[in-house]
C-alpha cells in the first residue's frame, strides 16, 4: 500500500467513526497506537508514560473525532494531540523515587550498570535529528510500516526509509563510541 492509499484509507476511517462506527475507529487506534509511542516515548523516555499518553491521546481524539474536519488529516491531528499532550507532561513536577530493594552489592552494582547504559542509550537516541529519532522508533519499536509512519508525519516514504537508515547508522556508531570502552574497561576488573 503506497501513502495516498494509505491516506485515502484512513480518510475513509474517519468518516465512518465520525459517523458511529466504533471498530473504524479502533483499527484508527491499532494503526497509530505505535506511532504515537513513539513519539511519546521521543518526549517523555519512559515506555511507561509513553503508553499512557499514548492511551490519552487516543481517547482525546474519540471524543473529539466530529470535530476534525478534514478526515485525510487525521495522522497530522492525531500527532498534534499527542504533541501537545506530551508538552503538558513534561511540566508536571517530577517525583523523587527510591529503589531500596536492591538485596546486595552485587544487585546494586549491576542495577547501576544497567542504567548507566540505559542512559547512554537515551543519549545517544537523544543525539539523533529528531526527525530520524522519531521514525525509527515507530518503525523498530512496533514494527509500524513505512508508508504508516510517513503518513503520519506527512513526508514521502522515501524521506522515512532514508531517516531511519541514516538514524541506524548514527546509533550504531554513538553506542559503539559511547558504551564499547566502558564494557571493556569492566572486562578488565577495578584498578588496584
Amino acid at each position: 500500500m503506497d501513502q495516498a492509499d494509505s491516506t485515502a484509507d484512513d480518510a475513509a476511517l474517519v468518516a465512518r467513526a465520525q459517523a458511529g462506527d466504533e471498530s473504524a475507529f479502533a483499527e484508527l487506534a491499532d494503526r497509530y497506537r505505535p506511532a504515537l509511542v513513539a513519539l511519546a516515548f521521543d518526549r517523555t523516555r519512559s515506555f511507561d508514560d509513553a503508553e499512557d499518553l499514548a492511551q490519552e491521546a487516543l481517547v482525546r481524539a474519540l471524543e473529539h473525532l466530529t470535530e476534525l474536519r478534514e478526515p485525510g488529516a487525521f495522522p497530522a491531528w492525531l500527532r498534534s494531540i499527542t504533541a501537545n499532550l506530551c508538552a503538558n507532561w513534561t511540566r508536571r513536577p517530577m517525583p523523587l523515587a527510591l529503589d531500596d530493594n536492591a538485596a546486595d552489592d552485587a544487585d546494586l552494582l549491576a542495577a547501576v550498570i544497567a542504567r548507566s547504559e540505559q542512559r547512554e542509550i537515551a543519549r545517544a537516541l537523544r543525539d539523533l535529528p529528531m526527525a530520524n529519532r522519531l521514525a525509527l522508533l515507530m518503525h523498530v519499536r512496533d514494527g509500524t510500516p513505512y508508508e504508516r509512519i510517513a503518513a503520519f508525519l506527512g513526508v514521502p516514504v522515501s524521506t522515512i526509509e532514508g531517516r531511519i537508515f541514516r538514524a541506524r547508522q548514527n546509533l550504531r556508531r554513538s553506542l559503539i563510541e559511547r558504551i564499547a570502552p566502558r564494557a571493556q574497561r569492566r572486562e578488565k576488573g577495578p584498578k588496584r
